[in-house]
């Protein structure tokens, strides 16, 4: 008799398999517990977990926990699944995630299969960052300074320079979305502009923040000078990095 709980949340099923565990030692008093983690079975000992009984019991009652884990033992367990569901021995297993084909030779045989899924956690914007291999999110950077968003923008940069973000990263985010906002400035059009129609409808609206005569491309000669006089030598590229959101 078998009695599988599996899934992703693996506490969950462990609890299940507990439960029916102690269940049955209560029917079952005069039975025998055997605990089985990860170690390594051989086909003597399964065959003897099948049929055998303990000297002065009627019952084994053997709880596999996580045995699945152990290639070899999976191997065997399933190899053998059909003699250990018509075993007179209680079988109980808490295992994680299984495949369809394992899964499907022992719902055959089981009295019982029960499957608990742990809920997807939502990842932090740094997690799903992470994933994708980047440290910051340029198009919040971006975003950020189109709305001349100074503190926003400021509190970015601080998570930049915490991650460590090259200079050389966050100035090519600045001096993108300054360019954008010139070129939808000076065009009328997302083609005559060179650009697809929703960043250029973007960086027009955007451009509405920077609307002094000149203001755009005193900015841009800004961070060109800026990049220049940083790899020279002559200024601290991070610091003149946080001064130019300062004084946006």
């Amino acid at each position: 008799m078998i009695y599988f709980f599996y899934g992703t949340d693996t506490e969950k099923a462990s609890k299940k398999a507990n439960v029916t565990v102690s269940s049955s030692l209560k029917k079952h008093q005069d039975a025998t517990l055997i605990k089985i983690g990860e170690e390594e079975l051989s086909e003597g000992r399964i065959s003897d977990l099948i049929g055998g009984q303990a000297l002065f019991y009627n019952k084994y009652l053997v709880y596999f926990h996580r045995a699945f884990d152990n290639k070899v033992s999976k191997e065997l367990i399933l190899k053998n699944i059909k003699d250990i569901g018509k075993s007179e021995n209680i079988f109980v297993f808490a295992e994680g995630k299984m495949d369809k084909s394992s899964l499907a030779k022992i719902e055959k045989v089981s009295e019982k299969v029960e499957e608990f899924i742990k809920p997807e956690r939502t990842l932090t914007k740094k997690e799903a960052l992470a994933q994708k291999g980047e440290k910051i999110d340029f198009f919040e950077f971006a975003d950020a300074l189109g709305r001349r968003d100074k503190k926003s923008l400021w509190v970015l940069y601080q998570d930049a320079l915490a991650e460590q973000v090259p200079a050389e990263e966050v100035h090519g985010i600045f001096f993108w979305q300054i360019k954008s906002m010139l070129l939808a400035k000076k065009s009328s059009s997302p083609m005559e502009a060179n650009m697809k129609p929703y960043p250029y409808q973007k960086a027009k609206e955007y451009g509405r923040n920077y609307n002094k005569e000149g203001e755009l491309e005193s900015l841009a000669l800004k961070l060109v000078s800026m990049y220049h006089e940083a790899h020279r030598g002559n200024i601290d590229f991070f610091v003149a990095l946080e001064r130019f959101v300062l004084e946006l």
